[in-house]
This record gives C-alpha cells, structure tokens and sequence, in this order.
C-alpha cells in the first residue's frame, strides 16, 4: 500500500497534496499517484521542484558523476513542462521522477560504464543545478 500511518486521503479517495512522506522514494511515489490523479499540476510541477532541490542538498557530499547526469536530467526535463506551453502533460514530469528516483541507486547497483562521459555535463557545478531548481519554483 502506497500510503503509510500519517498519510491522509480525501473523500475523493485521493491522496492529499499536504501529506508528508516518511523518505524520498515515497516522495517520489507520492507525486507518481498525484499525476495519476490528475491533481493539480501546477502545483505538483512546484512539489518535483522542492523534491529535486532536497535531493541535490541530501547528496552534496557524495555529489558524483551519476548524481549530476539523473538530478540535471530532473530538472532539464522539470524545465521543458513547465516552459512550453505549461504542458498538461504529465510524461515530462514522470520522466524527471524517474531520473530523481535513478539518482538516488546506490553505487553498488548502478551500471556507470555503460555510457561515455560528457564534458559539458561534467562542467556542470552542483551550485548551477541549485539555483536552476530555485529558478524552476524551488521554495527552498
């Protein structure tokens, strides 16, 4: 079951945009049901935005390579819902979900040499991908 104790639903059997997760990945399942529901995107787009930053600030001193590429995915595909036309689609806002949800493997289940590295992503600093989520609606 997706909701633990502590989490509420509405009359509408829906999850409650106030509930609190007990870690990220019900975070991210969280916001997976609210897309489901078709619940109010503008808002989910400003809770993915949050979730991004938490994420960048839980991993400031493991920040790696694989964390940069999935987090700066994240937000590069946060940017394109939100930019073009405030898309009622969901499939951007899943797929930078997905990209939070990668970002978060442990090193010892990633498969980091299947893909070359970039330099220009290498350049990226993990203060440009903070402000670029704070730039996105971040409240933090």
């Amino acid at each position: 079951m997706l909701l633990e104790r502590g989490q509420r639903r509405n009359s509408a059997n829906t999850i409650d945009p106030d509930t609190k997760a007990q870690s990220v990945m019900e975070e991210i399942d969280i916001l997976f049901a609210r897309l489901d529901q078709d619940q109010n995107i503008d808002q989910i787009r400003l809770d993915i935005a949050d979730l991004i930053w938490k994420c960048l600030i839980n991993k400031r001193d493991t920040f790696g390579y694989w964390e940069k590429v999935h987090l700066a995915n994240a937000i590069g595909l946060l940017a394109r819902n939100v930019l073009f036309l405030r898309q009622s689609s969901t499939f951007l806002l899943r797929l930078s979900l997905i990209n939070v949800k990668m970002a978060l493997v442990p090193p010892e289940q990633r498969s980091e040499g299947l893909a070359g590295r970039d330099d220009k992503l290498d350049s990226l600093t993990f203060d440009q991908l903070v402000d670029d989520v704070r730039k996105l609606g971040s409240s933090r």
